[in-house]
């Protein structure tokens, strides 16, 4: 999956220790809007009935589960394909459980006019061969009536006719028109070889956990399917993706790895120029491992051509385009993506993080309710709120209420919050303990910067004022990230950390140089969202290294472009101590206060 800021934190944590730190140039080309005459991706074509795909049910073996997950993406991006539907879809698949829900009922739920739900049964009797049982059925949610319904018993051989004769049946009876492209989408066959399809079916199911073992056994999956059958595009189109998220995720950020995933993408679209899949893959290594935003959307714009109803492809596009600070056009680009799979928790964040950093406070804090509703297991759910309430100026102990109820999931990550949040609070010694849980390194996904637990004890201790610049965990912090930045020198998040540590000790002309060194690796014009980040890291350093009219114009400008910035939290943070007397800073605070007011009111009458 290609769209990677939140949709992947559910399942995973981001990885915080690097195993390996190598220079990894970023692209600063200029993004802006996007030469393609034609749009991004398919407007909806209006009145079109409104199908749902529930998730297939396994109704054989455990370990069948992935067979049942797999037919039904199969079936969901054969359907995806057809610009006259309007395409639903719920997240999971393969469950042994039946889904406690009756389809109507869902279907009524979710605005839907027909829900096609199925189960799959995987048969190894001995004496015929194996079979796979199917049974499908469409219904029509306003009555509850089953429009079609089949169940077929096929050699396991008949696998991808099952999935055609499916959706072709589902088209049918929907009323809807077949271009040539779409009724080769539908009729396609990405491989003969049930063995090389079965190993890809088994590495989807570990592709989308996003745990570094999990990939790992994703990536073995998908190597071993294009072994068996060097001709599969769909499989290294895969393959590619997965080495993506690798590197994305710091897990390897070798630049073999950018290569293989380089490779893989290019030869799936050698063997098939038009799939979906190949633009798709293409798009994630251009946009994770080379930072070209321009040549990732035009990729991901491609795939959509294909499959225009397609949630992943959309929502890439709209991570994309928030990238190339294409705010509005990004947001609708989201939204779509999460009425297409409107049970999606990560979606919702998709919506939220957007909305927050157009400071549409009460929008951005309605998604991330939603999505605490729809998984109460996310802890970034919970994250992103509390960092709403603060942005927005609600009560500090709102923020940490929401916090105190997340699940204890993942006490690494939540650590680092818990200790932003005491700083806030200005309980330096409190956010001290928070860190006894946090790990050495840790890649922050909200604000995109790099912390060492040394750096924020470092911090915490000079706020409070129980250390100095010569403490042990100052020391430590300067020191790797010293040693960090000789490795790569092009990477901002690292620059731009050592630059906050050079702050905190006092060493002006280092602070400066490393943060304007980051801002210049990474600015707002080619990256929005980390390129801010950046930005405001540099004005905290010029407000510790006691420049304060060079803060208080940066803070002007980060102000004046979306990000987690606002009045509030400059009023909260302690990192603006050094000048919150000054002013220039108090007259910031004054002329944006009305702003805020004003973004407030409009958003809470929308």
């Amino acid at each position: 999956m290609p769209y990677i800021e939140l949709r992947h934190l559910r399942h995973s944590t981001i990885p915080r220790i690097f195993l390996a730190i190598t220079a990894v140039l970023i692209s600063t080309s200029a993004c802006g809007r996007s030469q393609t005459q034609e749009p991004l991706y398919p407007v909806q074509e209006a009145n079109v009935p409104r199908v749902l795909v529930v998730p297939f049910e396994n109704l054989g073996a455990p370990d069948d589960a992935f067979l049942a997950a797999g037919l039904t993406k199969e079936i969901t991006n054969r359907l995806a394909a057809v610009k006259g539907i309007g395409f639903v879809s719920r997240v999971g698949g393969g469950s042994e459980e039946p889904v406690p829900d009756t389809p109507d009922k869902i279907g009524r739920e979710l605005g839907v006019d027909h829900v096609l739900d199925g189960s799959v049964l995987w048969d190894r009797d001995a004496e015929v061969g194996q079979r796979l049982v199917v049974e499908t059925q469409l219904l029509q949610v306003s009555d509850g009536s089953v429009l079609w319904g089949e169940r077929v018993v096929r050699p396991l051989s008949d696998i991808f006719s099952i999935q055609s004769g499916i959706t072709h049946a589902v088209v049918d009876h929907l009323g809807a028109a077949l271009d040539p492209r779409e009724r080769r989408a539908l009729d396609s066959q990405s491989t003969e070889n049930l063995e090389a399809y079965e190993a890809y079916l088994r590495g989807l199911v570990y592709s989308s956990s996003f745990e570094l073992k999990e990939l790992e056994l994703a990536e073995q999956f998908f190597d071993r399917a294009v072994t068996i059958d060097p001709e599969f595009a769909v499989a290294h189109a895969a393959l590619s993706e997965n080495h993506s998220l690798m590197f994305h995720f710091r897990y390897d950020r070798s630049p073999q790895r950018l290569a293989r995933s380089n490779a893989s993408a290019h030869r799936a679209r050698e063997i098939d120029a038009d799939l979906p899949e190949g633009h798709r893959a293409l798009g994630s290594y251009y946009y994770w491992g080379q930072r070209n935003f321009e040549q990732a959307l035009s990729e991901f714009s491609q795939a959509a051509q294909a499959r225009p109803n397609d949630p992943v492809i959309i929502a890439s596009i709209g991570v994309v385009l928030r990238r190339q600070g294409r705010w509005r056009e990004a947001l609708n680009a989201l939204q779509r993506a999460a009425e297409m799979v409107p049970e999606s928790d990560v979606n919702a964040l998709d919506v939220a993080s957007t909305l927050g950093r157009m400071r549409r406070y009460a929008d951005a804090a309605e998604q991330c309710r939603r999505a605490i509703e729809l998984a109460p297991d996310n802890i970034y759910a919970y994250i992103f709120l509390s960092r709403i309430l603060r942005s927005r100026g609600d009560a500090i102990d709102g923020a940490r209420e929401i916090l105190e109820t997340m699940p204890d999931k993942d006490p690494a990550q939540q650590g680092f919050y818990l200790y932003e949040q005491a700083l806030y609070e200005r309980d330096f010694e409190g956010a001290v303990d928070a860190l006894s849980a946090v790990d050495a390194v840790i890649s922050e996904p909200i604000d995109e910067v790099i912390f060492t637990r040394s750096l924020a004890e470092c911090e915490s201790r000079i706020l409070g004022r129980s250390g100095g610049p010569s403490s042990e965990a100052c020391v430590s912090a300067r020191e790797y990230l010293e040693r960090a930045r000789e490795i790569s020198p092009g990477d901002p998040a690292i620059v731009s950390a050592l630059g906050w540590a050079f702050a905190l000790v006092g060493e002006k002309e280092g602070a400066i140089e490393a943060g304007q060194r980051a801002v210049e690796l990474s600015p707002i014009t080619a990256d929005a969202m980390a390129g801010h980040s950046f930005l405001v890291r540099l004005a905290k350093i010029y407000a510790w290294v006691d420049e304060p009219y060079l803060a208080v114009k940066t803070i002007e400008k980060a102000m004046t472009t979306p990000g987690w910035i606002s009045v509030a939290t400059l009023r909260l943070d302690p990192e603006w101590d050094p000048i919150r007397d000054d002013p220039r800073f108090q007259e910031l605070l004054r002329m944006h206060s009305g702003d805020d007011r004003v973004a407030r009111t409009r958003t809470n009458r929308q």
